[in-house]
Formats: C-alpha cells, sequence, structure tokens
C-alpha cells in the first residue's frame, strides 16, 4: 500500500513548515517537522520522504498504540481463524486495561515481566496469561516485519508453581460418565401437561444430547470439532471418510485446533459407534443437538447444556475460589485421552489427541491417576508369589515342579 502515500506540506504556524500524510492502513495522519522555512525547500523534504515510504523504506504507520493495534487488527483477520480473532481482540482489551500502554517501543521484558504479574494477580490462570504473552508476542513480531520497531523483547518465562494443576478439569470415570448420560432426561424434563408433540420433541432433545456425549466419549474430539462433523465429504468442517478399509477423519486446516489439515484415523470402538448409524441417516450433520429451536451448532449454548448435564449428575471436576467446577465436555475428552494412555504408547496417543508436541501429551496425560496405576499394580501381586514359590526347593513335588517349569518356560 505504500504507493498510496502522498506527503503534503503543512504550516502549522510554527518556525518551520510540517511534512504530513495519511496512513493508508489505519487512516491515522502521520507528520514530523521539514526542518525548512521555505516552501519550495520543505516541498523538496516531502518528495523525498514520499519516495521513501512508496519504496517502503519508512514506516506506513506510527508505532502509537491505537495504530499499531487498529493496524494488526486488519492486516491479520483475512488470515486467521474467527477464534484466534476473538482472542487477539481480547489480548489487546486486557493489556490496555491493565498497562494503558501508549508507544509500542517502550515494551520492555520488564514492561511485560510487570504486565504477567498484573494479571497473575488478579487471579486470571497461568495459562491464560501465557495465551496473552503468546498473542502479544506474535503482533511485535508483525511490527517488527513492518519496520516499526527493531527488535521483538524477550518475553520472561513463567514459572509454574509446584502445586500449580495442569489440567483444569479431570477425567471422569465410566461410572460418572453412566450417571450424566441419565442425568440428561432430568435436564430436560417431560412433564404430564405437555402434549403428544411435545413430549415426542423433548425425547428427540435427550436422544440427540446423549448421541452427542457418546461421541465425545469415544472419539476425543474436541465440543466444536464434534459438532462441525459432517458425513458429507463436500462440506465444510470435518468430514466422516468411510471410502477405504478404516473410518477416517478429513480435518482441514481451518477446523482444527492446530491449524493444519489432518487425515485423523478413529479409534475401533468410535469406527463402530458411527457404522451402527443407519446408512439413510448419514446426511449432514452427524451431531444433530436438537434444542428449543431445532438444531443447535454454537458451541456456547450447548456447552451450558452439557454442564447443567454434570451439575445434575453430582459429577465435580474442580474447584475454583471455593466453587465447584462441574462436569463438561472437554472433561469426556480427558477421559478418552486417559483410557489410551492405558493402552498406547505417547506417540500414538499424541496423534489420537492431535497435540502439536509430545510434550502437551505427556504433561497432561502420562503419569496421572496414581490410583488407577496402584490398582493396576496390586494385580501384579500374585505373580511375585508365584516367581517366590518356584525358588522353594523344600518337597519332591515342588523340586519336580521348578525342574520342568524351567526346562519348559
Amino acid at each position: 500500500m505504500n504507493h498510496e502515500i502522498n506527503v503534503i506540506v503543512v504550516d502549522r504556524g510554527r518556525r518551520y513548515l510540517y511534512l504530513r500524510y495519511t496512513c493508508p492502513i489505519t487512516g491515522e495522519r502521520v507528520e514530523k517537522s521539514s526542518g525548512e522555512k521555505s516552501e519550495k525547500e520543505a516541498r523538496k523534504k516531502a518528495g523525498q520522504w514520499q519516495a521513501e515510504l512508496r519504496a517502503g523504506g519508512g514506516r506506513s504507520t506510527s508505532t502509537r498504540w491505537t495504530s499499531f493495534r487498529a493496524a494488526y487488527e486488519k492486516g491479520k483477520a483475512p488470515q486467521i481463524r474467527e477464534t484466534t480473532s476473538c482472542k487477539i481482540f481480547a489480548m489487546f482489551n486486557v493489556i490496555e486495561d491493565f498497562m494503558k500502554p501508549d508507544d509500542i517501543r517502550r515494551i520492555t521484558p520488564q514492561w511485560i515481566t510487570l504486565l504477567q504479574q498484573r494479571l497473575l494477580d488478579s487471579g486470571r490462570s497461568m495459562a491464560t496469561v501465557e495465551g496473552h504473552c503468546r498473542h502479544l508476542k506474535a503482533a511485535l513480531n508483525w511490527a517488527r516485519e513492518q519496520d516499526l520497531i527493531q527488535t521483538v523483547p524477550k518475553f520472561p518465562r513463567l514459572k509454574q508453581a509446584r502445586r500449580t494443576k495442569v489440567m483444569k478439569g479431570r477425567p471422569i470415570t465410566t461410572e460418572e460418565f453412566e450417571r450424566m448420560l441419565a442425568a440428561v432426561d432430568e435436564v430436560i424434563d417431560i412433564s404430564e401437561t405437555m402434549n403428544a408433540k411435545s413430549k415426542k420433541g423433548r425425547e428427540e432433545q435427550r436422544e440427540s444430547i446423549r448421541f452427542l456425549m457418546k461421541g465425545l466419549w469415544l472419539s476425543g474430539l474436541r465440543l466444536g470439532e464434534a459438532l462441525s462433523l459432517t458425513w458429507d465429504q463436500w462440506a465444510d468442517g470435518i468430514r466422516v471418510d468411510m471410502s477405504g478399509k478404516f473410518i477416517q477423519l478429513l480435518i482441514p486446516a481451518e477446523s482444527e485446533k492446530g491449524g493444519k489439515d489432518r487425515v485423523y484415523p478413529v479409534t475401533p470402538d468410535f469406527a463402530e459407534f458411527l457404522r451402527a448409524v443407519p446408512k439413510q441417516h448419514r446426511e449432514g450433520l452427524v451431531f444433530k443437538v436438537l434444542l428449543h429451536r431445532g438444531v443447535c451448532t454454537r458451541v456456547d449454548t450447548v456447552s451450558k447444556v452439557l454442564v447443567a448435564v454434570g451439575e445434575t449428575a453430582g459429577v465435580k471436576v474442580d474447584e475454583k475460589a471455593g466453587k465447584p467446577v462441574w462436569a463438561s465436555a472437554h472433561d469426556l475428552r480427558r477421559a478418552f485421552g486417559f483410557r489410551w494412555s492405558r493402552m498406547v504408547n505417547s506417540m500414538i496417543l499424541k496423534e489420537l489427541m492431535r497435540h502439536e508436541s509430545v510434550t502437551t501429551t505427556e504433561k497432561f496425560y502420562v503419569g496421572i491417576q496414581a490410583d488407577e496405576t496402584a490398582a493396576m499394580l496390586a494385580g501384579l501381586v500374585e505373580k511375585p508369589q508365584q516367581l517366590k514359590n518356584l525358588g522353594d526347593t523344600s518337597g519332591d513335588t515342588n523340586k519336580k515342579g521348578v525342574s520342568k517349569k524351567l526346562r519348559n518356560p
């Protein structure tokens, strides 16, 4: 857009004439002193500055925070997903609330440390603060590419306290999941005063919610991914591919948290779940969640229904500020990850969970649930005892038994 820049001479009634242009990105007026009293000489300076700007030798926007924010949001909006755009918008708002920045050149490692501390002191989680810092760093990298700043300041690393929990919730058990399925009837109630049509509608709502919950339990999909899952190979969103020997999910970059096109192999139990759907019903969305106004694909709306189910079932997964946190859709995904962590290695689990790094997988799913591990180990107690018996040679029968077992292991 630099070719659109036109520098003009402005008389501001001061000692020297000023040079001014309007930023084609933000619409902001940018000006500086020409250092000349003569209009002729000032015009020469204007021509030189204009040539530099059009050639990319100058800035197309200022380093003022408001201008930088407007330019970044406008430049990035067409390139990113809506959810990411919302996070960037939130990051800018939070920084303005807590730091009231005026110029991006004032952002230093010390400034960032102060921002982090203020956010943590306000009660925001470590993960939230890290998320804001990642988006701020990406924005400053863009500013460097635009020659607005020379370098991007180092971002101090947040040290996670030992008592800080990694997960916001926890994997729910099979018994808890069954309670949640039963609790759907209470959340979507049917009264005796309803007519037959209304009762049938409520029953369909119940079944659609249970079907979604079972799908989340078996697939490990995020709620937004599940609500966009479709049978139609030509539709937008995540698509079910049943053309080969094994069922796969085709996940385009715009529908996936990692922002990459993926072919995702599903687990055998989820494949069986999908095959159980009659062929005549394999069209459109896989999970048609029915609420009061028909099929609902809004993540926030469906999420509230599932949290209500978790609360009704009494499935508490965490506590925050003294208040219980009830099971949600993501806790079904956590349960999927935990179940499969007992059956496959970290690298395979990484693919099943579609994590960017195996470090993430190991942090969340490897080594958790000590009670489950202890129970599994308890089942092996008999084996060491049997080995001990093999070494007992006090009787002829044992001698023969041992020698026979040792010869034919």
